[in-house]
């Protein structure tokens, strides 16, 4: 049998799909989401954090949804999954545009966690898994990066559409822009795995042709190498994973502070606003490098790397005073926060747990996100209230560095009693990833 050559313009077209799934998708929904604040709260009368409450909702209903995500999206037609699920956020922001009351806003965050969450961070890592054999961090990196450019883009649009239209009619129109960005890409060109093309992934040799082939003789059939659920759910680098999920996503609570934070220090609220812009940029260029990075240095390297840049932005943003430059590199190293999230990440479990179980055990550790990130906005706004200053919500964000690098650290130790499934041995299984 002869290894089937490698459609390589599919899993570039794989690629560009999920570039554009992040950038229509998390960049559009939840990363420029925020230019519509302070219009709807003018014009309505609402406080921000009435309104912005429907974040805290949308992480608490990842929770309920994680579970689900990566079993539909391996079990179901891909194309179908995605397509309902993106269509159900499409409806939700549209029907903000005819909303008068918080609590509705708190309705569509919902619906942002429950079907965003087949969306905005999980299947991008499960697809590129599939379809790239080879630089797989680079790809999942340049994947990843989208959201954060289209969250740069898509901010000004948004903010020309509210004052040429009202907020109103903005949001039906960003609504078509999401749908015409993402829905073309999940309802025809996106397939679950090479097989389904009749092709092999991105970089499959004719070694890896030969190694399956002795794994099926063996009897090893299909099946991928690798820790089984219910076995992985009961291991400590799984709390590890789970904890350090939530860890990292609780960053995420700073952002919508930052130009807070820029005003208390007594900069104005542009300078405020255009910090988010420097964690944006950060965001971008850092994803491109850490997938470099993960696929030239390993991941738990890069990972130690990630976490120091973002202590780094911390300290910054503690000892900046006026000194502007020192606040947006700062504010560009923090960016390193995002890359944590979306691309070491699945790359860790992915390292592991091996491939057997993939999607599961990864949507199984994303929990942790639901669970701990909620609490990042409601938290940094507490201390702030209480102190009356950020300067002790950025030494627990150290903290949080800290407790990340401790579960990373601790998961590797423990990963060699984990008992990898029969098809491949487990320094084998590790040595190809």
């Amino acid at each position: 049998m002869t290894a089937a050559k490698p459609r390589l313009h599919y899993a570039w077209l794989i690629l560009i799909g999920c570039c554009f799934m992040q950038a229509g998708g998390l960049g559009a929904v939840l990363d420029a989401a925020g230019v519509f604040f302070v219009p709807v709260c003018d014009d309505l009368g609402f406080t921000r954090s009435e309104l912005s409450l429907y974040l805290t909702f949308y992480f608490i209903a990842t929770v309920f949804a994680m579970p689900l995500v990566g079993k539909w999206i391996t079990k179901y037609n891909v194309n179908r999954v995605l397509s309902v699920s993106f269509a159900l956020v499409v409806a939700a922001v549209a029907a903000m545009g005819f909303y008068t009351q918080p609590w509705q806003w708190w309705i569509s965050g919902v619906v942002f966690g429950l079907a965003g969450s087949f969306i905005f961070v999980v299947p991008a890592p499960i697809l590129i898994g599939n379809w790239f054999h080879a630089h797989k961090g680079l790809a999942l990196g340049v994947a990843m990066s989208f959201s954060g450019i289209g969250g740069a883009a898509l901010g000004p649009v948004f903010t020309l559409l509210i004052q040429a239209f009202g907020w109103r009619e903005a949001y039906f129109i960003a609504a078509g822009i999401m749908a015409l960005l993402v829905l073309p890409w999940t309802l025809f060109v996106f397939k679950l795995r090479p097989e389904d093309v009749g092709a092999k992934p991105y970089g499959w040799t004719d070694e890896d042709e030969r190694r399956e082939q002795q794994r099926e003789r063996a009897g090893g059939g299909v099946a991928l190498p690798g820790v089984p659920l219910g076995k992985a759910l009961k291991t400590v680098p799984f709390v590890c994973m789970f904890l350090f999920a939530g860890l990292i996503a609780y960053f995420a609570g700073f952002n919508s502070h930052l130009p807070g934070y820029a005003q208390s220090i007594g900069f104005s609220a542009l300078v405020g606003s255009s910090l988010l812009t420097a964690v944006m940029v950060g965001n971008v260029v850092e994803k491109l490098l850490v997938g470099w990075l993960n696929d030239r240095v390993g991941v738990q390297f890069t990972v130690n790397i990630q976490l120091a840049m973002v202590a780094c932005g911390f300290v910054g943003f503690m000892f900046s005073g006026d000194n502007l430059v020192l606040l947006y590199a700062s504010a560009f190293l923090f960016g390193a926060q995002n890359s944590l999230v979306s691309v070491s990440t699945p790359l860790l479990i992915r390292q592991l747990f091996g491939e057997r179980d993939f999607p599961a055990i990864f949507t199984y550790a994303r929990i942790g996100t639901g669970v701990i990130g909620c609490l990042g906005p409601v938290t940094v706004a507490g201390i702030f209230d209480v102190t009356g200053s950020f300067v002790p919500a950025f030494g627990l964000g150290i903290a949080i560095t800290a407790l990340g690098f401790l579960s990373v650290r601790l998961a590797y130790r423990f990963r060699g009693k984990l008992a990898w499934a029969e098809g491949a041995t487990s320094s084998e299984a590790r040595e190809n990833h």
